[in-house]
């Protein structure tokens, strides 16, 4: 078990790296006994790696052609970005307004586990998710929230890149930081700034990214 468990493990880790890095284009079939000649393994553990990756929104299953390639594209990234800055930016405000003494200490303690020098790109991706969420909790507006939190699973993939092939840590650690300084000092215009620019710039590098590797 073990054995299969480590063929899985390898074959996923090599097929998404495969994918970010563009070898796989947007929409080309993914055959799983070409894949497993490739790998050099059975059909199996590419089978499962293939789940995983349309789990994470790298792979999509037809089911008239079987797996393919998601799409990726630079214009789809411009315009979820465009609208997460304009929901972020306004639940940061409110939540500058609102935020408590209690919740700032959560959301530093989840800022000081993203210091961590060893931290693993899944855990980075849980607790960036963890801090914003628990920021924009404290707007006190839930149908904002839940719109935050939809768009966000629709960029599934798009994060997932940023961290793997894009992402900056120390400027996401900085970013983060002043967002949470300037609720804490209850300025709702730089709390809201910050957070645009946090969004605006980490939207460049993935655009920068996509364009570069996918047409």
């Amino acid at each position: 078990m073990i054995e299969v468990r480590t063929l899985q493990e390898a074959a996923f880790e090599q097929l998404r790296e495969a994918i970010i890095r563009g070898t796989y284009q947007p929409g080309q079939r993914l055959k799983q006994q070409e894949l497993a000649r490739s790998l050099g393994c059975s059909p199996v553990p590419v089978r499962e790696a293939l789940y995983r990756l349309a789990a994470e929104g790298f792979v999509v299953f037809d089911p008239q052609r079987g797996a393919r390639v998601a799409d990726f594209n630079s214009r789809e990234v411009e315009q979820m970005y465009d609208i997460r800055t304009m929901l972020e930016g306004y639940a940061a405000r409110r939540a500058a307004e609102r935020i408590t003494p209690e919740v700032a200490r959560r959301l530093t303690g989840i800022l000081d586990k993203m210091d961590a020098p060893d931290i693993s790109p899944v855990d980075w991706v849980r607790l960036n998710w963890e801090f914003h969420d628990g920021l924009y909790a404290c707007a006190d507006h839930e149908f904002l929230r839940k719109m935050i939190s939809s768009l966000r699973r629709s960029m599934e993939p798009y994060l997932r890149l940023d961290v793997a092939q894009v992402g900056n840590y120390a400027a996401g650690r900085r970013d983060h930081r002043r967002i949470l300084q300037a609720c804490v000092r209850r300025s709702g215009k730089l709390a809201s700034r910050f957070t645009i620019a946090h969004l605006r710039r980490t939207a460049q590098g993935i655009i920068r990214y996509v364009r570069a590797h996918w047409k």
